[in-house]
């Protein structure tokens, strides 16, 4: 049994030198890639497929504005999914054992990116504005992305839930670094920090060949977000002198009455009733080119272009949300609304059973990211809560004019 001993410690002792020497080695540039510029870190930030999605059950069937139609169901039974169950009846135990459509890691990977720039951004080459300014986009970077995980993932703050859990603080790449949960208390704190660094930032809000900058930070963009920190804290002064710093430097709305248009093409779908009838689905103008950015950026009103992707194209409005809509007059309804859509995602065509569908941007996005209307709704909401009642309708009419046919009675 010695003899075993003995052969068996010159084995390990040869594998720990051979671990030894393979650490000492220098990494390769095909196994690491350090930057050595500012421009390296621009690319990474440029990555904007890498930022603007987020692919959140929890945001898209979670709420009071998807709808769950018994008849609709009865048509079709392709019409809901598992997942959809799952998270729109707040099946807490059934959505942790799901790994469909994880937002959890999508938002991580932000802010490691964004923590991997800031613990290189020293190293690198560049002016002090220039790295000045990539620090303050990083801060917000991670600042978002914490916020959206809070929001989803943590309970709302209070002063009676403060003492909750929080998220993991990771201000590194580094795997070691402690990934305990902090409280309520302690991760809005840290998104606060963040925010108030980002604020710092004095890059205006840019046009690249015609289209918005949305894709990257701006001083609008920080401030925007700001707007909607504050006003989930009640904090309505905050809020609104966010919301009107943001309108302040850039305030364009599209106008549906003059600035919005079908699909070139109408969609064609076949259904029995009890004859094969053709039918034809009017999708706004944004359908046409799904996987162009143009299309999307060249909406015009969003700060920081962020979008929820239900990649099951099924947006099926509640008949709550339905029921808010003036159907004669809201063009929101006219352009967003299609109607008969379950025949084409829901496949209710024999018998047809007609239901509409959402569609902003293709029939997988809709528009999250801080925008130009959510401001002027979130100043309207802050003067009302501070008693400025005229001064409210006054802001919110602003969007009314953008979003209503002209024809629509004033009252």
């Amino acid at each position: 049994m010695k003899k075993y001993k003995i052969i068996l410690l010159a084995i390990l002792s040869g594998v720990c030198f051979s671990c030894d020497d393979f650490l000492e080695k220098a990494p390769s540039k095909s196994t690491s890639i350090v930057p050595e510029n500012i421009e390296q870190l621009e690319a990474l930030l440029n990555q904007y497929k890498d930022f603007i999605n987020e692919p959140s059950n929890e945001l898209i069937f979670s709420t009071d504005d998807y709808g769950f139609v018994p008849d609709l169901f009865k048509a079709s039974k392709t019409t809901y999914g598992t997942t959809e169950v799952i998270y729109g009846l707040w099946d807490t135990n059934l959505a942790a054992a799901t790994t469909t459509g994880n937002y959890w890691p999508v938002e991580w990977k932000k802010i490691f990116t964004a923590n991997l720039i800031l613990q290189n951004l020293s190293k690198v080459k560049g002016s002090a504005e220039e790295k000045a300014e990539i620090e303050a986009e990083c801060h917000f970077i991670r600042a978002y992305s914490y916020f959206q995980l809070v929001n989803i993932y943590c309970l709302p703050f209070t002063q009676e839930t403060k003492s909750e859990l929080g998220l993991p603080i990771k201000q590194t790449t580094v795997f070691t670094e402690d990934m305990q949960r902090v409280s309520l208390e302690q991760t809005y704190a840290f998104i606060e920090s963040d925010l108030k660094q980002a604020l710092m930032a004095k890059r205006p809000f840019l046009k690249t060949n015609g289209l918005n900058r949305s894709w990257r930070s701006s001083t609008a963009a920080v401030n925007s977000f700001a707007a909607r920190y504050y006003l989930s804290l009640n904090d309505y002064n905050n809020a609104q002198k966010y919301a009107q710093k943001s309108l302040d430097e850039y305030s364009e709305l599209r106008n549906y009455n003059t600035n919005m248009s079908f699909s070139v093409q109408p969609y064609k779908v076949t259904i029995f009733n009890p004859q094969a009838t053709q039918v034809d689905l009017f999708f706004p103008y944004t359908h046409d080119q799904p996987t162009m950015a143009q299309d999307r950026f060249g909406f015009g009103e969003t700060y920081y272009f962020r979008v929820m992707v239900n990649n099951g194209w099924k947006y099926w409005p509640s008949q709550e949300l339905l029921a808010l809509y003036d159907k004669a007059y809201d063009l929101r309804y006219k352009f967003h609304i299609v109607e008969d859509y379950s025949y084409d995602q829901g496949r209710a065509t024999n018998p047809p059973y007609s239901y509409p569908g959402y569609i902003f941007f293709y029939r997988s996005d809709l528009p999250s990211g801080p925008s130009v209307s959510e401001m002027i709704l979130t100043k309207a909401e802050c003067q009302v809560r501070l008693g400025d009642f005229s001064g409210g309708i006054l802001t919110v009419n602003q969007l009314r004019a953008a979003r209503m046919s002209v024809g629509a009675p004033q009252n």
